[in-house]
């Protein structure tokens, strides 16, 4: 059985469908139909996709979700100033 295992995050969901960037230079893009993901996952989260022939497991990664979230935010809030 092969498997394939990669991080990503997700971008956004549209047309039913669940639109994932690789992690992290975002350049290439893996979709998933909406009724093969499981669980709660929001915009902006990282994930761990292991994607084997009976389909995929995802594996929100919260403390790296968080660190990417944090410098974001600090990012905006420093553009926020220079106004």
């Amino acid at each position: 059985m092969r498997v394939n295992k990669g991080k990503y995050t997700l971008d956004r969901i549209e047309e039913d469908q669940y639109v994932f960037l690789k992690h992290p230079k975002e350049e290439n893009q893996l979709l998933i139909p909406e009724n093969d993901i499981t669980g709660e996952i929001s915009e902006g989260d990282i994930v761990l996709i292991c994607r084997s022939e009976s389909g995929y497991e995802i594996e929100v990664l919260i403390e790296e979700t968080e660190i990417t979230r944090e410098k974001v935010d600090n990012i905006i809030e420093k553009l926020k100033n220079k106004k």
